[in-house]
């Protein structure tokens, strides 16, 4: 089968009588990146009256192209003309020169030019077909479309039995095989069971009719086992005289692994990798309740300040991060949450009123942080925390809060005055 014909059988599939492909086909040829051959059909799909108009007109087969696909399209070429990529498809919108927006679908294909490689681009015109399918739209009907794409998988699903997929998307899912797709029972089970739930709810919805064009981002189990995030964006549409769901499918996972990135960075101390202040106050937002009786603990070194003057602020960022691991091991361990709150002061809250094991715990922090020995050019040095105590029943709103800190503090200043290296807890329980 040609390559042309294999597009026609394609864009065939899609139900719309009356419509002449053969009039609506034409072919570029690109060398270096240069237009050096365009026929008849191509240049009046792009608004010129003849090939030698178009080619005297444009100085890069760029600047027939979107100018924020050019770098795709040129990495695209050296890929072909290197032989690092099979024959591909693309549809995209595109402007002509009379400012006409239309649609079309291409393939490119790697050829021989009087002796040197060169990139044969075969487009069809889908303006008909777009319109066309926005008719049928207006009338609440639904017909099967094939769409190839380099960056997006495709799938249609009946109850999550898939009933096509293109290779795209099998390469997404990381299949051996389209038959390796096609052959299971049910999609789902590339779902995480604790979203099967909601999917099923969804594809209800999208069946009804309550649902159209969603998209969303969801996490994926793929064949050989890897967690992947996809962008999927499904439709209703019919298949086969019966309501189905196409699916398409964008690989986000390194945009979701760097949003996560980003946002841990702007809730986290970058020296410590503890809570900042902000998020501290994000998490007490989350916990608190009618019945959120909480322990607050403020926590100072003491004489830091001499640290940094005598061993140097390198020393110091040690000392700190030190005293931020020992504090995280301690407090998260009991479901509570540690910020760094300013400096070398820290904070942390934990659900409890159970004074024993608060004192327990503060001995603990301050006992191991005072065993440490850290070393400086050869000479080694101990340092020392102060630790205020507050606690409070039913802490249920930020006024609280601020008193439940406030508390805290005083009972730092407290722990400070009485010589440092200690503990300070106050006796209310009701701030």
């Amino acid at each position: 089968m040609t390559l042309i014909n294999l597009i026609k059988s394609v864009l065939l599939k899609i139900s719309m009588p009356q419509i002449n492909i053969d009039s609506s086909y034409g072919v570029i040829i690109i060398q270096d990146m240069n237009a050096v051959h365009v026929d008849e059909i191509y240049a009046k799909i792009f608004g010129y009256e003849s090939p030698e108009s178009l080619l005297s007109h444009i100085d890069s087969f760029l600047d027939l192209l979107p100018v924020d696909i050019h770098k795709l399209a040129t990495q695209n070429y050296h890929n072909i003309v290197a032989g690092k990529m099979y024959p591909r498809g693309h549809t995209f919108t595109n402007i002509d020169r009379n400012g006409r927006e239309f649609t079309v679908f291409s393939v490119d294909h790697l050829i021989q030019w009087h002796g040197k490689p060169a990139l044969q681009v075969t487009v069809i015109d889908l303006s008909v077909l777009v319109e066309a399918n926005e008719r049928i739209r207006e009338q609440d009907l639904m017909f099967k479309r094939l769409i190839t794409d380099s960056g997006q998988g495709i799938m249609v699903h009946r109850n999550f039995k898939p009933l096509m997929i293109n290779d795209a998307c099998v390469k997404l899912l990381r299949a051996n095989s389209n038959e390796q797709v096609m052959g299971i029972d049910s999609v789902l089970k590339l779902i995480p069971h604790q979203y099967q739930v909601l999917a099923k709810q969804h594809y209800q919805e999208i069946i009804c009719g309550n649902t159209i064009g969603s998209t969303s981002v969801v996490e994926n189990i793929c064949f050989d086992g890897s967690t992947r995030f996809f962008n999927i964006y499904d439709n209703l549409i019919e298949w086969d005289g019966e309501p189905a769901v196409q699916v398409v499918i964008e690989d986000v996972t390194d945009k979701v692994q760097l949003e996560k990135e980003l946002a841990y960075k702007a809730t986290h101390d970058e020296l410590t990798d503890i809570f900042n202040r902000s998020a501290i106050y994000d998490w007490l937002d989350k916990h608190l309740g009618n019945s959120a009786d909480l322990t607050c603990f403020l926590l100072d070194i003491d004489d830091f300040k001499l640290v940094n003057d005598t061993y140097g602020h390198h020393s110091g960022d040690k000392v700190i991060k030190a005293l931020a691991d020992i504090i995280k091991a301690v407090i998260e361990d009991n479901q509570g949450a540690v910020g760094r709150w300013g400096g070398e002061e820290f904070i942390g809250f934990i659900p409890t009123l159970d004074m024993q094991l608060v004192l327990e715990l503060a001995e603990t922090i301050r006992a191991s942080f005072e065993r440490l020995e850290f070393k400086s050019e050869e000479r080694a040095f101990t340092v020392t925390v102060s630790i205020g105590i507050s606690e409070a029943k039913q802490c249920h709103d930020m006024k609280r809060i601020e008193n439940l800190i406030k508390a805290a503090d005083k009972c730092l200043y407290l722990a400070k005055s009485n010589g440092k290296n200690n503990v300070n807890i106050s006796d209310l329980t009701a701030i």
